[in-house]
């Protein structure tokens, strides 16, 4: 494969439009969608070149960082770290994520983009797949959403690990509940990146309340290293260097991340 096709945020919903008209905070971090897009499809170009292990994304809004500070800060990239930190030497990551991505964008526009990679002879070292909590959130068809993920679990490259859906509401559960049986059956990995112990919500939430900041960021990584061995983030030099960020001058430049 020469190059990664550009993916392309989803629409947004009229709900997601209406809210960025009268939030702030999901106006702020909404503006984040087309620029971090861009910097991940730049990464993506990148990586083909790499001669390290390549991690193979497949996900949401969450994968390229949306609400973090930077790009690089969302959980891909630092896990990137992470893996890095453990092997002694650089990985990378074709992150074929889109903002907006339910389970069927994941089928449809993203696993094809994985399964080629892999046809290339670029076997991924690590698949991640974190998608369906759009499907909980936007959708109340909770069998079809179960259908779908069975189907992309059954497709995903190995080693793949697979996160649970967001929230605590019984869509999700019965939706979780379905993710772990079939991991079971495929031999996944299955984490939860939301119920990591660490500061509360109102710390680990970017402005629109919704998204992870870079602490909840840090907390969705760490969820993710623990199977893989790897050293986990320091989360209270984490919330420390959020703070002081903070209260320092808020219209620093930001590069992809740390």
């Amino acid at each position: 494969m020469e190059s990664i096709p550009e993916l392309e945020p989803t629409k947004p919903g009229l709900l997601l439009r209406l809210a960025g008209a009268v939030a702030p905070g999901v106006r702020e971090v909404t503006t984040q969608i087309q620029p971090y897009t861009r910097w991940w499809n730049e990464q993506n170009q990148r990586a083909l070149d790499h001669d390290g292990p390549l991690m193979v994304v497949i996900g949401d809004s969450t994968a390229i960082g949306i609400g973090a500070s930077a790009p690089g800060n969302g959980y891909v990239g630092r896990l990137l770290e992470l893996l890095a930190q453990r092997d002694g030497g650089p990985w990378a990551a074709v992150n074929l994520a889109q903002s907006g991505a339910r389970v069927n964008d994941g089928i449809e526009r993203q696993l094809p983009i994985a399964l080629d990679i892999e046809r290339t002879g670029r076997s991924p070292a690590l698949v991640i797949c974190c998608i369906g909590t759009n499907d909980v959130v936007w959708s109340i068809d909770t069998t079809g959403t179960r259908q779908r993920l069975a189907r992309l679990m059954r497709s995903l490259p190995r080693p793949a690990l697979f996160c649970l859906v967001a929230g605590a509401s019984p869509r999700a559960r019965v939706i979780n509940r379905g993710i772990r049986h079939r991991a079971r059956e495929l031999q996944h990995d299955v984490v939860n990146p939301w119920t990591e112990p660490g500061p509360p919500a109102s710390h680990r939430l970017a402005a629109d309340r919704f998204h992870p900041n870079d602490v909840g960021y840090a907390l969705m990584a760490n969820a993710l290293a623990r199977p893989l061995a790897t050293p986990l983030i320091d989360i209270e030099i984490e919330f420390a260097d959020l703070n002081g960020a903070e209260d320092g001058d808020d219209d620093a430049d930001h590069d992809g991340g740390r």
